[in-house]
């Protein structure tokens, strides 16, 4: 039985995260998957078709895959690449096949420590390399890893959406926004700087009942829960708007029962979505709903998704960066 190994930031609580998971055993069908994953329970509940996860580099070395996919969103950083380079390097001395797959990268020039002539071997030696966006292209040119990826443009949105949960949740008969904010400082200061901008933005849904869109609750980090980030949001822009959904700002419910097909549904029954998080975002570009990005304008990532599925785009959409006030920013 041959077996592959799936490589990302999975079980952190991100469904972006999973949906690309999702993706890559699509991509690259196996009769045996395993993930990495620090919450086994959840990544196998939202990922159909995995037969089991491994949360260290001695418990994937075990399975002896014979092909290991590298990915999962931004997964191009210098910590991953110095965590699992020696691994795909003993992967590959006794055959196995190794992709690095529809990669998000950062600016990893600053941080090469692990790129050593192991790690060159590897990626010389790749049976695939492909990076999601022209940016993650351009971090690859400049750390000069010695190999060109292709892009891939985010094949994530074409993963089907499941509409049980939606059908379960949201109303027929009145048009529904769906909201989805992060929470974290420096988007925080931009909402209260261009706060003035944001209400102009949604005027044109006034009488649209919204849908919270919730695709993180991150298992370590509290400026990535996005149901405070929506809730937080509601209460400063659209006070006076009717929740259709509020189990979906409950985060038990959201843990039981999200999985990323199930949340393109409820996307997919949004006349528009506001949303700051670029996989939803893809989501929406995906299910032809009109998409309008909120992020602050220092920060490229929802930009970047924009910019390679421009010739995606729903009618109407639109991506906005938000000004902070010179202090946040600096």
């Amino acid at each position: 039985m041959t077996t592959t190994a799936f490589l990302g930031a999975y079980g952190y609580g991100n469904l972006g995260d999973e949906l690309c998971l999702v993706e890559a055993l699509r991509a690259f069908p196996t009769e045996d998957a395993h993930a990495f994953s620090v919450a086994p329970d959840w990544t196998l509940r939202c990922v159909p078709g995995l037969a089991g996860c491994f949360d260290t580099e001695a418990a994937l070395l075990a399975l002896r895959p014979a092909r290991i996919v590298f990915g999962g969103g931004m997964f191009g950083i210098s910590r991953a690449f110095a965590r699992w380079m020696p691994v795909l390097a003993e992967a590959m001395a006794w055959g196995a096949e190794i992709h690095l797959h529809n990669l998000g990268v950062e600016r990893i020039k600053h941080d090469l420590g692990w790129l050593d002539d192991r790690a060159r071997g590897v990626i010389a030696g790749l049976s695939s390399f492909t990076v999601r966006d022209y940016v993650s292209f351009e971090m690859v040119a400049e750390a000069g890893l010695g190999r060109m990826p292709r892009v891939t443009f985010y094949p994530e949105a074409d993963i089907p959406a499941e509409d049980d949960l939606a059908a379960r949740l949201l109303p027929r008969g009145r048009p529904l926004l769906g909201v989805s904010v992060i929470p974290g400082p420096l988007m925080q200061a931009c909402l209260r700087h261009d706060a003035a901008r944001v209400r102009a933005l949604l005027a044109p849904f006034a009488g649209h009942a919204v849908v919270p869109v919730v695709s993180t609750v991150h298992a370590d980090s509290a400026a990535e829960d996005d149901v405070a980030g929506c809730a937080a949001f509601l209460q400063a822009f659209l006070p006076d708007a009717p929740v259709a959904a509020p189990a979906l700002l409950d985060r038990d419910h959201w843990r039981a029962l999200l999985t990323p097909a199930r949340l393109k549904g409820l996307i997919a029954r949004c006349d528009a979505l506001v949303t700051q998080r670029k996989h939803n975002a893809i989501h929406a570009i995906g299910a032809g709903v009109r998409v309008v990005g909120l992020h602050p304008i220092e920060d490229d990532s929802l930009r970047r998704t924009f910019v390679a599925l421009a010739h995606r785009l729903p009618p109407g959409s639109r991506c906005v960066g938000l000004d902070a006030p010179q202090a946040e920013a600096a």
